[in-house]
C-alpha cells in the first residue's frame, strides 16, 4: 500500500483528513524547494508551510507546502518554536497535480542548522497487551469500552478498503483505488451500472468523495476514518453511542432496548440509517442497519450504494486489545448478491479521542 511520510513520520493517506491525496497530488513526481517561510497556516484539516522559492531566472513564486494533519502533527512532536517566519528551508515533496505551486513535504529540513522539522516523537500511541482478557460488564457481557476507571478508544483499522472476503486480498492504496482496475470484480459482486460508477471513480482517482466535502462517512466508512472512535454503552438506556474521532465529531445511535430492525416508510433516510443491536452470549454485538441515503459513499474505493442498502454488522473483543469487525452488504439494486468483508481494529488506552473538526474549502481562504 502507498504511504508518505513527513520527516520519517509514516502517515496513512487516509490521515490527511478531508482530502484524497491521490487526487490532490501526483506521486509519480518529486520537487525539490529551498526558500523563505513567509507564513505558517495550523488549520484543519491540513497545515501548511508557505515559502518564497526564487528560480535561477531570478523570479520568486510562493509556494505551498502542506505538512499533514495538525492532530498527526502535534502527536508527533510538533514544536511552534521550531521554525519562524523567515526561516530557510529545504522541502523534499511531491508536486500537486496541475501547475499550480503546492506540494506535500516528505521532509522539511531548517537550512541553518540542518535540522529536520517534525521529528517523530517519544509519544507513542500505548496499545493494551493482546493477552489481557477483555473487559466485561458484571452480568458477564464484553465490554466494548474502557475497563471501569480507565480511558480510551478505537484506533485505526488493520485494513483501510471494503472488499469481499473471498481468498486472496486485492492490491489496493490506504485510499481504496486499485493497483488493477481488472481486479474490481474481486472487489464486490457488482451490477453493471455499480460496475461502471466505480470504475469511473477509481479512474478519476476518487476527486468525487463526499467525505472530501466534510460530509458524514456512513456504513462501514465510520471505522475508516482516522483518529479513531468510541463506544459509549448507556445500558440503562438501552442504547450505545458511537462517536467519531474523524470528520466533524459525528455520532451514531445503535439502539439494544429490543425494538425490532428497520424503519417506518415515512422515516427520513440519514447518513448512518437506524441501528438495531442485540447480543450474542454476550459476546458479540449484531446489528441491522438499514435507512441510509445515498448522499455518502459508504466505504472508501468508491463503492457504490443505493437507498436499498441494509448492513449486518458484528462486533466482538477476543482480547483488550482487538475489536474484531465483519460486515455483510445488502444493496440488491447494487450488487448481484450479499458480501461479507471486515477487519481489525486495535484498541488506544489510557488516551482520549483527539478535537478534530473539519473544515470544508479551509483551503481556498489562504491557498490562490
Amino acid at each position: 500500500m502507498l504511504r508518505f511520510a513527513v520527516s520519517g513520520i509514516l502517515l496513512a493517506t487516509a490521515a490527511y483528513g478531508q482530502s484524497g491525496f491521490s487526487a490532490a497530488y501526483d506521486n509519480g513526481r518529486q520537487v525539490k524547494l529551498k526558500g523563505a517561510i513567509t507564513r505558517i497556516e495550523w488549520t484543519n484539516p491540513h497545515a501548511f508551510l508557505f515559502i518564497d522559492v526564487p528560480d535561477p531566472a531570478g523570479t520568486t513564486a510562493n509556494w505551498a507546502v502542506e505538512i499533514g494533519n495538525p492532530l498527526d502533527l502535534e502527536d508527533a512532536g510538533w514544536n511552534p518554536t521550531a521554525a519562524h517566519i523567515g526561516d530557510i528551508v529545504d522541502v523534499d515533496g511531491i508536486p500537486a497535480r496541475g501547475d499550480g505551486k503546492q506540494a506535500f513535504a516528505k521532509s522539511v529540513t531548517l537550512a541553518r542548522t540542518g535540522t529536520k522539522l517534525f521529528p517523530p516523537s517519544a509519544k507513542a500511541l500505548s496499545a493494551a497487551a493482546a493477552s489481557a482478557p477483555a473487559p466485561r460488564w458484571p452480568d458477564g457481557q464484553v465490554r466494548l469500552g474502557p475497563p471501569p476507571g480507565r480511558k480510551g478508544y478505537w484506533g485505526s483499522p488493520t485494513k483501510s478498503a471494503l472488499f469481499e472476503r473471498t481468498g486472496a486480498p486485492v492490491s489496493m492504496n490506504d485510499e481504496g483505488l486499485l493497483a488493477n482496475l481488472s481486479d474490481a470484480d474481486r472487489v464486490a459482486p457488482l451490477q453493471p451500472w455499480a460496475k461502471a460508477v466505480y470504475l469511473y471513480r477509481q479512474r478519476t482517482l476518487l476527486k468525487d468523495d463526499p467525505f472530501n466535502r466534510c460530509l458524514p462517512p456512513g456504513g462501514p466508512r465510520q471505522f475508516q476514518t482516522p483518529h479513531g472512535f468510541q463506544f459509549v454503552e448507556q445500558r440503562e438506556l438501552g442504547r450505545i453511542l458511537v462517536l467519531l474521532g474523524g470528520g466533524d465529531r459525528n455520532w451514531r445511535i445503535i439502539y439494544t432496548d429490543g425494538r425490532p430492525p428497520g424503519q417506518s416508510a415515512e422515516q427520513v433516510l440519514t447518513y448512518y440509517g437506524a441501528s438495531v443491536g442485540r447480543w450474542e452470549k454476550k459476546e458479540t454485538l449484531r446489528v441491522e442497519a438499514s435507512g441510509f441515503n445515498e448522499h455518502f459513499w459508504f466505504a472508501n474505493g468508491g463503492l457504490p450504494h443505493t437507498e436499498a442498502l441494509r448492513l449486518t454488522e458484528r462486533f466482538s473483543r477476543p482480547d483488550m486489545n482487538t475489536l474484531k469487525y465483519d460486515v455483510t452488504v445488502d444493496d440488491p439494486r447494487a450488487y448481484t448478491r450479499p458480501w461479507t468483508g471486515g477487519w481489525n481494529i486495535p484498541w488506544v488506552s489510557d488516551q482520549d479521542i483527539r478535537e478534530y473538526f473539519c473544515e470544508e474549502n479551509a483551503e481556498s481562504t489562504f491557498i490562490h
